[in-house]
C-alpha cells in the first residue's frame, strides 16, 4: 500500500513529515525507505496495523490488532545527534515512559533497555536500529485492547487496561513525539530513567544476546552508557551492553 503524507503531528520537529499507513509489512523498513529518501530527523511512518512487526529479540513478533496499538517508526539523523547513538534506545525508552504517564495519568516503570512496564506488565516495546547515518526508533504502544491471547495475557497490558482511560493511539502520538525530541535534546536523561528502572536491585537473569549464554545477579544500576550493571555471587560489577533481563518463577 502507497504511502501518505499527512499534517504532523508535532512542533517539535519544524521540518519533519507524517507517513500513515492502514497496513504495512513493518513501518522500520517503510522508515527505512523514509530515511533514505533525505527525509528529516523526526519524520514519522504510522500504520494500523502490522503483518510483520518485529522485536528486539530475534525471532520475535509484535502482536497487535488493527487500529488498537500505536505503531510507528522514527528517523533520527546522526549528524545531528549530540551524544552517542548508543544512548537513544534508553532515551527513547524514557521519551515513551514520560508521554504515556503524561497522557495516560499512571506510573511506569523501564525495563532495560527500553520495555515500557505498568504494573508487572509489558506496555511498550522498542525496537531501534542503525543504518549508517541514520537511526530509527521504532515502537509500539497497546492502547486500546481490552484483551490479549492467552499466552501473553498474564505479560501484556494496554493503557486501557492500566489506566481505565480510552486513548486512540493517533492521539497519543504528538505526546511520543515531544517527547522523543526533548529527551535527545536533553542532558539529564540518566536520573528520571534510574528512577523508573524496573527490577532495581532485585535479582535476575540476563539472557545475553548474541552470545549463547545467561548471568545472574542483583540489577544495581544503569551507568553513563547505557549498560546495565549487575552484581555477580561473587560480588563483582559486570556491565552489560546487551541482553534481556528475566526473573524464573
Amino acid at each position: 500500500m502507497p504511502m501518505e503524507a499527512s499534517r504532523y503531528p508535532s512542533s517539535a520537529w519544524p521540518h519533519a513529515i507524517l507517513v500513515t499507513k492502514e497496513r504495512t509489512d513493518s513501518t522500520m523498513d517503510d522508515a527505512l525507505e523514509l530515511g533514505r529518501s533525505g527525509c528529516a530527523s523526526g519524520s514519522v511512518v504510522v500504520a494500523a496495523f502490522q503483518e510483520k512487526g518485529r522485536g528486539r529479540v530475534p525471532g520475535r513478533t509484535w502482536l497487535s490488532p488493527p487500529g488498537e496499538s500505536l505503531l510507528a517508526t522514527v528517523v533520527v539523523r546522526v549528524s545531528e545527534l549530540a551524544f552517542s547513538p548508543h544512548e537513544i534506545p534508553l532515551r527513547a525508552g524514557l521519551a515513551v515512559a514520560r508521554a504515556v504517564e503524561s497522557q495516560a495519568g499512571i506510573r511506569v516503570q523501564i525495563k532495560w533497555p527500553n520495555d515500557i512496564m505498568a504494573g508487572g506488565r509489558k506496555l511498550c516495546g522498542l525496537l531501534c536500529e542503525a543504518h549508517g547515518p541514520i537511526i530509527l526508533i521504532g515502537l509500539g504502544i497497546n492502547c486500546t485492547q481490552r484483551s490479549f491471547p492467552a499466552e501473553i495475557e498474564h505479560t501484556a497490558c494496554s493503557l486501557l487496561q492500566a489506566s481505565g482511560r480510552t486513548i486512540p493511539p493517533r492521539e497519543l502520538l504528538p505526546a511520543v513525539l515531544d517527547e522523543i525530541k526533548s529527551c535527545l535534546s536533553s542532558f539529564d536523561w540518566l536520573t528520571p530513567l534510574r528512577e523508573r528502572l524496573y527490577h532495581r536491585e532485585v535479582s535476575v537473569h540476563v539472557d545475553l544476546i548474541g552470545a549463547g549464554r545467561t548471568v545472574e545477579g542483583i540489577l544495581r544500576d544503569v551507568d553513563e552508557s547505557g549498560r546495565l550493571l549487575l552484581q555477580t555471587s561473587d560480588g563483582r560489577i559486570q556491565a552489560i551492553a546487551q541482553g534481556e533481563i528475566r526473573i524464573d518463577p
